[in-house]
């Protein structure tokens, strides 16, 4: 078995032996040398054609990795491998394997005894102690990579390579490359010798071996390569510029953070080439990785203590993403889809920005571990009440992964967390059928991005803001949650740095979520792709306001607006005061938004060639211009000094902008070419606008013919429902 990724259709595919599949998976625990507990879930699971299974290995579960041992010849122990694995293979003769590999050593699990074993290369702490292996221990590094050739090697020669469809490596708690404290509290890491070694590397190369200009860049006359320290706790959890590291009183800092994304997105790399030479390319390597709207979260959402003002962003690996897409031996990129709102009538998005993995020739993998009413009533997590609301969240989720050419995993359970078990639901088992049919039914739809927003966020720019969640959480973790899903259009999700060199297609409405820090090239570059054939780019609160130091004229370069600036930390709240213009018109007098987040400085507009819409209210109770419009020649700009804008706003600046709009109603909605999705609390009667007359609209949930010859039509959506409808010509929905 070979699988590889090509182009198929628009977006990037799995291909085994040459046939275009649809990646769907059940996700499980592995089997044991005794026997797998997942084996009559899985008969159930072929029986709706889904014969991938994803379990983990490595040094977590039934640890492979697992240190020196009486009769075992090194760390390894592949002993029960073949057994193990064997047992899948007699609950489902057709399973193929995606090997989820823990690499991971952690005190506390499986993999402790490394720690104890190699205690100077372990991550050292702010608060003193060692926990884990360090990222940047080279001892660890070349250790794992040993493991995994010796791991595909003994897969092979037990026969069993041509199951194994793909291999993801992983580290970091639960193999996420998040290190936990280290990254979601005020502990900050890492202070180990191999990690000032490697600190000290990294700044050799980044600063050309010029000592002068890492001590101008450092403010810091004393410093050398040799000398330079990883941050302390303080000055990583501490800005100097309000809610922004100042340039160039704060390099060190940014420096480090830039340097731990490097050496993270490295290791995938490392890990991934090589998976791709111990199997001779013929297996699929990834990684969990790339969490970039979704980490303004913390040790406390997740239940883990009190100290929820910590984002995890910059203390995290994942900003090392647009190294790793950059990189031919990396396949497809995981994550679960975000915590933040997954309840009936919430959005189900992916945490990676999805159009940049799709446009790097990856393919995103989508973990459905949804909390079905199956599970513990205390889980959390938008647990679903009822069996209709779980189908509901199924079919939503799989319609956001049709939308946007994602394969998806789905959560066999257990305990108190069954998930989706279809020997405790059978209602499972027939809609994952479907989910399954309609999976491998949407390879034959046209998939290729083409929506007419584009979302940008810049990986960059999180280097020099606070590592508190004051601003990532409402300006991109609750904007993408709450505003952007209804406004009633696609919009698909890019990094930055994707739209500076070209790769983006081409959009109406560009919306620059955080791009708080451009230096001369990346600045000219954006300016040199935005600012031609009438497009419209959205600013937010600070666009472009740090260069080599601070200054509202970085931001006038930019957006062409001219600001006025507040220095007093406080929430700003924006409010509409002009109603008469095309982004306004409509909209209600007693329409809020902001945060109560305490930001700073704090920006306004102050240009009296502006249409100014609306008004921010901050410290000192100030009412400013808040909301405005310039347009020149080529291009529009709009300014809103607030994050989190409400899909009110957001609906009038895509018409503005000349955005085609599906809906006004506000529910959750996703649309390609020949698909549109509608996910709502209320239901009722709708009436969707299509871009383009088609032959057919075929409602795909119920299997049936909605409307012909249409550009637009009426359906009733169930309340707590989700609909989806293929829009396009007919023959490809004769045999559903």
């Amino acid at each position: 078995m070979t699988a590889e990724m090509k182009l198929h259709h628009g977006t990037p595919t799995c291909f085994l032996n040459g046939v275009p599949t649809f990646l769907g998976y059940m996700w499980c625990g592995g089997p044991t040398v005794e026997g797998w507990d997942a084996a009559e879930a899985a008969k159930v699971y072929a029986e709706a054609g889904i014969h991938f299974y994803a379990f983990d290995c490595g040094s977590q579960g039934v640890a492979e990795w697992c240190g020196p041992g009486e009769g075992r010849d090194g760390h390894f122990d592949f002993s029960s491998v073949e057994r193990r694995l064997n047992h899948i293979l007699d609950a489902d003769p057709q399973a193929h394997f995606h090997l989820r590999v823990h690499l991971e050593m952690q005190r506390g699990r499986p993999g402790g005894w490394w720690v104890d074993l190699y205690p100077d290369e372990a991550e050292v702490r702010s608060t003193g102690d060692r926990l884990s292996q360090s990222f940047a221990s080279a001892v660890w590094r070349q250790q794992a990579i040993d493991f995994l050739h010796a791991l595909a090697g003994h897969i092979e020669s037990i026969g069993l390579a041509d199951r194994v469809i793909a291999y993801q490596t992983g580290a970091g708690g639960t193999g996420e490359w998040v290190k936990g404290d280290t990254s979601m509290s005020r502990i900050c890491g890492d202070y180990s010798a191999p990690m000032q070694r490697h600190f000290g590397d990294w700044l050799r190369d980044a600063y050309g071996g010029d000592e002068a200009e890492l001590r101008r860049a450092w403010n810091d006359s004393d410093v050398t390569f040799e000398t330079a320290a990883v941050p302390g706790e303080a000055d990583q959890i501490n800005t100097r510029h309000m809610t922004f590291r100042d340039p160039r009183l704060e390099r060190a800092v940014i420096d480090y953070y830039h340097c731990l994304a490097d050496l993270c997105g490295d290791l995938v790399i490392d890990f991934n080439h090589a998976v791709k030479q111990a199997t001779g390319g013929k297996a699929l390597a990834g990684a969990f990785f790339g969490y970039l709207t979704e980490l303004a979260w913390n040790a406390a959402f997740f239940g883990g203590g009190s100290e929820s003002e910590y984002g995890t962003t910059a203390r995290s690996g994942h900003l090392g993403l647009g190294r790793a897409l950059r990189s031919p031996d990396v396949d497809f990129i995981v994550s679960p889809y975000s915590y933040g709102f997954r309840a009936v009538g919430g959005h189900g998005p992916g945490m990676p920005p999805s159009e940049s993995v799709r446009c790097h020739g990856k393919i995103y993998l989508y973990e459905e571990d949804s909390r079905p009413h199956l599970n513990d009533p205390e889980c959390g997590f938008g647990r679903a009440t009822t069996l209709s609301d779980s189908i509901a969240v199924l079919r939503r989720n799989m319609a956001e992964c049709l939308c946007r050419g994602h394969g998806i995993w789905w959560l066999k359970g257990g305990g108190e967390h069954p998930h989706f078990d279809p020997t405790l639901e059978p209602a499972f088992g027939p809609e994952l059928a479907r989910l399954q049919r309609l999976g491998t039914f949407g390879l034959e739809l046209d998939r290729a991005p083409e929506a007419q927003i584009a979302i940008l966020l810049d990986d960059e720019s999180y280097y020099y803001a606070t590592v508190r969640n004051d601003l990532d959480l409402p300006l991109v973790f609750q904007q993408r949650l709450m505003g952007v899903p209804r406004m009633g259009a696609q919009a698909d999700y890019y990094l930055l740095n994707d739209f500076l060199e070209g790769k983006v297609p081409p959009a109406k409405l560009y919306v620059f979520l955080n791009p708080w820090h451009l230096d001369a090239g990346r600045r000219e570059a954006l300016k040199r792709e935005l600012r031609r054939d009438g497009r419209v780019a959205l600013w937010i609160y600070a666009p472009g306001y740090l260069q080599d130091e601070p200054g509202l004229e970085h931001m006038t370069d930019l957006t062409g607006f001219e600001f006025g600036m507040g220095e007093n930390p406080w929430g700003p709240t924006m409010q509409i005061t002009d109603f008469g213009h095309p982004i306004t018109r409509g909209l209600s007098e007693d329409l809020f938004w902001g945060t109560n987040a305490n930001l700073g400085p704090l920006f306004h507009l102050d240009d009296a060639e502006a249409t100014v819409l609306g008004q921010v209210v901050y410290s000192l109770g100030r009412c400013r211009g808040g909301l405005g419009v310039r347009e020149f020649e080529d291009w529009k700009s709009v300014y809103v000094a607030a994050p989190n804008i409400p899909a009110p706003v957001l609906r009038g600046i895509a018409r503005y902008a000349g955005a085609h709009l599906y809906s006004e109603a506000g529910d959750v909605l996703y649309a390609i070419r020949q698909l549109v999705c509608v996910h709502t609390l209320s239901g009722g009667e709708r009436t969707l606008r299509l871009p383009r007359r088609v032959e057919v609209v075929h409602d795909l949930f119920e299997n049936r013919t909605v409307a012909e010859g249409v550009d637009s039509f009426t359906a009733e959506l169930p309340p707590r429902s989700t609909s989806l409808f293929y829009t396009g010509d007919a023959e490809l929905v004769r045999n559903l």
